[in-house]
């Protein structure tokens, strides 16, 4: 016996251009949603890892700056060869009244940058204390008018703070490491660069 051909009996579902579209509109916005809500939780994340990276930075750099406690650095100081750079932190200490300090309040000292014609470069100094340290940095007003100056050891974070704070404050120092701005009566203590961000933008 010849096989029989078996009828497909299922209807066929024929489905409009609008049925279609609506279909493909349903589609699309779940899709969009999802992307949506994808994207949203990159952004998040991204934000998060990058105030995370701001913490540590600052973090990194407080510390940094800790272990600078006992520097400073001295400008204008004539540079000669084979000069000993102890002993003109300690002439700068003779013009500061400060006769009492000697070598071994020093831990070490040297100059920093690249030599030049045109000035002397700066004597950085670590100091066996903080006391003595301070002690000189408080007295640094007798030196006006001398072309000798002393600043703290900055981190270059702090330094950027500090000239930025200059450029948008009138009166700034720093002390123990930390920019200060006295805006009107307010004091503010800044130690990030969104510190003084917030506070320039107010």
């Amino acid at each position: 016996m010849g096989s029989r051909v078996k009828k497909n009996t299922t209807p066929v579902v024929t489905l409009s251009d609008e049925q279609l579209d609506k279909i493909a509109e349903m589609v699309t916005t779940k899709i969009d949603a999802k992307l949506a809500a994808r994207e949203k939780f990159v952004d998040t994340r991204l934000e998060e890892l990058q105030d995370e990276n701001d913490l540590l930075k600052d973090k990194t750099d407080d510390l940094e700056q800790r272990n600078r406690l006992e520097n400073l650095r001295i400008f204008g100081v004539k540079e000669e060869e084979g000069e000993n750079t102890d002993t003109l932190v300690l002439d700068v200490a003779a013009k500061l009244d400060l006769c009492s300090i000697s070598k071994t309040h020093i831990s070490r000292s040297h100059r920093v940058g690249k030599k030049s014609a045109d000035k002397p470069r700066a004597i950085i100094v670590k100091f066996v204390s903080y006391a003595t340290r301070q002690e000189i940095f408080m007295a640094k007003k007798k030196l006006k008018g001398s072309g000798i100056s002393i600043r703290e050891d900055l981190t270059s974070i702090r330094q950027a703070i500090l000239t930025k704070a200059y450029d948008n404050f009138d009166e700034v120092w720093s002390q123990g490491g930390v920019i200060i701005i006295k805006d009107g009566k307010k004091f503010h203590r800044i130690r990030t660069m969104k510190k003084l961000d917030e506070l320039i933008g107010k």
